[in-house]
Formats: structure tokens, C-alpha cells, sequence
């Protein structure tokens, strides 16, 4: 796929586009699963064409607020609200799946979900298929206008694919692809239905360092070229620091923090809910840490690698 082609059918590319305009808007969130609440009170501010990271230790609610996005949970309370790029708002609070993603919203799992007994390619084409304007009449029927859609939606699947660097593999089973592959395709699917925002959990998660680099310099692409803000959940430190704009971090539901992923790296809060409370010469001990590291995170804020972290459930409410 050509960044000049995808220019076209996404607008702008970059974070000039729009800079400073909210794309994402949530207030008072409070999502509860029986006694167990897993969203309190939360704010989100997503400026349209920045890379947004949501951290914070495991069982955090990162999932809950990625699922009560995209309409997969339906919070108790609270407003979310998403403004494209064409004018106006849509209240995400309750829509449907399917609808949130016409709008304009996709999304990755953290556990991949791909069909893994069709091609690399016929997963993207699911993707793309959902643009189609034929009605299910004309494509029963093979009319011209469905054969025409048809041929879109294979014309885009392949463009997809090449952008993510899978073309060469397009028509190899997605269960049998590597792990980073699999990734990759997930991220291809998203981007096949033409969103303005993408939701990324934990892309990631199970790479090797090769795979972490590739993926780094992917999601860079996705939002410089085609302009699409980034919403991500990462448990990877090096990774979030890399490509974010901003860092929101959550703790048991709770905003504890938000900023410059140099400001939020060092403020205690932060420090704390990854490894407990902290005395003064903890404190000091990672600021050294993080000096030396010329502004890395210190060691032990990788949740993934478990380094410090404290004991949670090991997965989100799924």
C-alpha cells in the first residue's frame, strides 16, 4: 500500500493533522462487575494524531477500558465520546461492536484472534469486506456493482498486507504463521477496516526483541503515514517510551497518572504501583537507575518481565 494512496482515503497524515483536537473523550467511567470495580472514574483525553499509551500493572483495567470503547462492555457510568474527522460526535456508551467499528474505531486483542484455518489474506479481506457497499442481494446475485466491490476490497486486502510486510505470505494459513507474524496480521485486519483511531492490547506481548523493533517502527508508520491516532496498551517500557506521546497509567481502575513519558516515569506514584511503597532511598536508588539508563525506565517497571512487580491476577476481566 502506498502512503500516498492511504493519504487519500485517510485524510492528513501526522499529528499536525488536527493537533489538539480530541478524537477520544471519556469522563466518569465507572465500569463494576458485581462487587469488583474495575474502571473508577476515568478520564481519557486522546488528541487526534498523537500515540497514547495506557500502562499499569496487571489487573490494572486496561482491557475493561479498551473492551468499554469499542462496545464490548457497557459501562455503569460515565460518557465516551468519539469525534471523526468529519464533523460531529458519536457516543461509544452502549453502541454496538460492528458499529463503533464503522464509525471508526479498531482494535487488536490481547490474546490473538485470527482465523487461524483461512489465509493470511482472507482474514484481511474479512476486514475490508465490511466497507463493502453492495447489499446482500447483489452479491448473491453477482451483479456488476457486487463484482466491483469484490475487487476493492482484494485490491485492499493486498495493499494492507504489503504495508505490514506479510504480502509474501499472504496466502499461507494464519495459524501456522510466527507468532510476530500473527501480530503483524491482527494489526493488518485493523487496518483494513480504515479506522481514524486504532486500539492496540498488548501488540507485543510474546515477540522477541527482532519482532519488538519491526512492530516499534510499524506503529510509528501507521500513525505518522496514515494519520491514524494510536490508542496502546503495552506492558514493554522500552516500546511505550519509544513510540508514545503521552502516558496515561492506571492502578486498580483508578488514573493515578498522566504526561510525557519522561514525566510519568519518574513520578512516585507511578514507581509505587509497580513496586509497592517505596522509601527515600528507593527513590533515589531508581532515579540513579534511570540516569544512568540516560532516561530509561529502571528495571523492574517492565511488568512483562515480572521484575518487582506486584502479585495480580494474571489477565484482565475479560
Amino acid at each position: 500500500m502506498s502512503t500516498e494512496t492511504v493519504k487519500k482515503e485517510q485524510g492528513p497524515a501526522g499529528p499536525a493533522a488536527g493537533a489538539g483536537e480530541l478524537v477520544l473523550e471519556t469522563s466518569g467511567v465507572t465500569l463494576r462487575f458485581g462487587g469488583l470495580t474495575s474502571l473508577d472514574d476515568v478520564e481519557l483525553r486522546m488528541r487526534r494524531g498523537e500515540v497514547l499509551a495506557v500502562i499499569g500493572p496487571n489487573g490494572a483495567g486496561k482491557t475493561s477500558l479498551f473492551n468499554s470503547l469499542t462496545g464490548a462492555y457497557v459501562p455503569q457510568e460515565g460518557r465516551i465520546v468519539f469525534r471523526p474527522r468529519a464533523g460531529g460526535e458519536h457516543s461509544l456508551l452502549g453502541a454496538k461492536p460492528h458499529v463503533v467499528s464503522r464509525w471508526g474505531l479498531a482494535r487488536t486483542f490481547q490474546n490473538i484472534r485470527l482465523f487461524g484455518a483461512l489465509t493470511a489474506l482472507e482474514n484481511v479481506k474479512i476486514a475490508a469486506e465490511t466497507r463493502l457497499k453492495a447489499d446482500p442481494v447483489s452479491i448473491m446475485l453477482g451483479l456488476p456493482n457486487a463484482r466491483k466491490a469484490e475487487r476493492a476490497s482484494d485490491r485492499r486486502a493486498h495493499e494492507v498486507l504489503s504495508y505490514v510486510g506479510l504480502l509474501d505470505k499472504m496466502n499461507e494459513l494464519a495459524g501456522s504463521l510466527s507468532y510476530g507474524d500473527q501480530r503483524r496480521l491482527e494489526i493488518a485486519r485493523a487496518l483494513a477496516t480504515d479506522p481514524e483511531v486504532l486500539l492496540l492490547d498488548e501488540p507485543a506481548a510474546g515477540t522477541n526483541p527482532t519482532e519488538k523493533l519491526e512492530l516499534e517502527e510499524l506503529i510509528r508508520r501507521i500513525n505518522t503515514e496514515l494519520g491514524v491516532s494510536v490508542l496502546l496498551i503495552e506492558h514493554d517500557m522500552r516500546l511505550v517510551m519509544s513510540v508514545a506521546d503521552r502516558v496515561m497509567v492506571l492502578n486498580f481502575g483508578k488514573k493515578i497518572a498522566e504526561g510525557s513519558p519522561s514525566q510519568v516515569q519518574r513520578d512516585p506514584a507511578v514507581i509505587e504501583a509497580y513496586l509497592g511503597a517505596v522509601t527515600e532511598d528507593d527513590e533515589a536508588a531508581v532515579a540513579e537507575v534511570a540516569a544512568e539508563a540516560g532516561g530509561a525506565p529502571a528495571a523492574g517497571t517492565d511488568t512483562e518481565a515480572g521484575a518487582g512487580a506486584p502479585e495480580r491476577d494474571t489477565k484482565e476481566h475479560e
